[in-house]
């Protein structure tokens, strides 16, 4: 999945853009097929919009239609969908994990399901502590993928021999008393080191990776330290579970984590609703008037359920858009778009 400022770039193309949003598996996964029923509903949709081109416009559009027709004739996908940008000097393909609803647009570039996609599904950092390591993993659509480890390496090759509790022999003695505890302090120390280090590696990942959260898991002697080192960019966006799961595997992991994850990333979506709910400035819920400031550029933030059934009219002759106006029919991804 493309991250936000890739998604915007492809909105910005040039020029006039044939965009392609398309399901490349079957349901039944056994049967590997080449997308017959997409293809079928593509090549109707293509001639659809052929007819009601003007014939110097038809031919433009006939020329990426074709392009999208070979490449896709005969192909057998890996992934279950396709977005495709096709432009007169632009070929953009971003291959999707999970289904959209296939369309066909031709003028600007449609980015609408991709923002959805993108807001709906976004990617998280997961951390997975044990006393050996720190496991960095990336989180989105309902998979882990490993993107690096950190080993809690405390060196005491400096420490005193006779400090070393564990050993004993001619020249070395067992800890004891005020010794063992200054050994359980450094050795506490060099852990507050590693989980500093590790918040500080959490955070460097969301940046560098796009991701919008870290959600720790470990027991609470490792979470919390950790918690409490998080850059204040990343608290409000910060989940745990404190279980000891530093042995699982990956596929263990997902099992273990879909669950709570969920749940996670349900209240990460509901805070920014309530906190606009129960903010002191004027909150507008009334479709209408919300189209109409959004229109004049007088709100500041905005939510927008992603199954919201709107249905809007576009004047064409100045673009004003609501539900009233008897002109061109947009769905609320037009809009956006």
């Amino acid at each position: 999945m493309l991250p936000s400022d890739r998604i915007e770039s492809l909105g910005r193309l040039s020029g006039t853009i044939l965009t392609v949003y398309l399901n490349t598996q079957q349901d039944d996964r056994t049967r590997h097929l080449p997308v017959p029923a997409s293809l079928s509903w593509l090549r109707k949709a293509s001639q659809a919009i052929a007819d009601k081109l003007k014939p110097s416009e038809r031919d433009e559009f006939e020329t990426r239609w074709n392009r999208v027709k070979t490449f896709l004739a005969g192909r057998h996908p890996h992934e279950k969908a396709l977005a495709i940008f096709a432009g007169p000097n632009t070929w953009e393909l971003v291959a999707l994990p999970i289904r959209v609803e296939n369309d066909l647009r031709w003028g600007r570039p449609a980015i609408s399901q991709l923002l959805l996609l993108e807001n709906e599904h976004k990617a998280y950092c997961v951390v997975v502590l044990d006393n050996t390591k720190a496991r960095f993993l990336r989180y989105q659509f309902g998979e882990l993928v490993g993107i690096q480890e950190r080993p809690f390496a405390i060196d005491i090759s400096q420490w005193k021999q006779k400090e070393m509790g564990h050993v004993t022999g001619q020249g070395v003695h067992k800890t004891r008393g005020s010794q063992r505890d200054a050994f359980d302090h450094r050795v506490q120390e060099q852990y507050t080191r590693l989980c500093r280090e590790t918040a500080e590696e959490a955070a460097t990942i969301c940046r560098r990776e796009k991701l919008s959260g870290i959600f720790l898991v470990g027991l609470s002697h490792l979470v919390e330290p950790i918690a409490a080192a998080i850059p204040i960019d990343f608290r409000q966006s910060l989940g745990f579970i404190r279980e000891g799961l530093g042995s699982f595997p990956v596929a263990g992991l997902v099992h273990r984590l879909s669950g709570p994850l969920r749940e996670w990333e349900q209240e990460c979506a509901e805070s920014p609703v309530q906190n606009l709910l129960g903010s002191a400035r004027g909150v507008v819920t009334e479709p209408d008037e919300v189209l109409a400031q959004l229109q004049d550029g007088a709100i500041g933030s905005l939510v927008v359920a992603s199954d919201f059934p709107l249905t809007l009219r576009e004047c064409n002759d100045c673009g004003w858009a609501d539900r009233s106006a008897e002109q061109f029919v947009l769905t609320i991804e037009d809009f956006f778009n």
